[in-house]
């Protein structure tokens, strides 16, 4: 009895390494199109712009005067919402 657990044990021991294993491999991502380039860009820069106008900014992306001009800046470089969301943006 104490075999047929052992073996139980060590299989399930191998299937949850195999998982994590698997779960811990390094995903194949697309790579980003000329738009999403120019979109990261953008969000560096206006990060940037956003952080260096409200210094009180203390990293929150919903502190109302950052956000203002973040999405000011944004639009100014025509990044759609759409856009923001699917690359995550803030």
């Amino acid at each position: 009895m104490d075999t047929v657990r052992n073996c139980c044990v060590i299989t399930l021991l191998c299937l949850t390494l195999g998982l994590a294993v698997a779960g811990c491999a390094p995903r194949e991502r697309r790579p980003l199109s000329f738009a999403d380039q120019q979109a990261l860009a953008a969000n560096k820069e206006c990060r940037a712009q956003a952080t260096q106008m409200n210094n009180e900014w203390r990293g929150d992306t919903s502190y109302a005067p950052w956000r203002a001009y973040y999405d000011m800046c944004m639009s100014r470089f025509e990044i759609s919402d759409q856009q923001m969301r699917r690359l995550r943006l803030p």
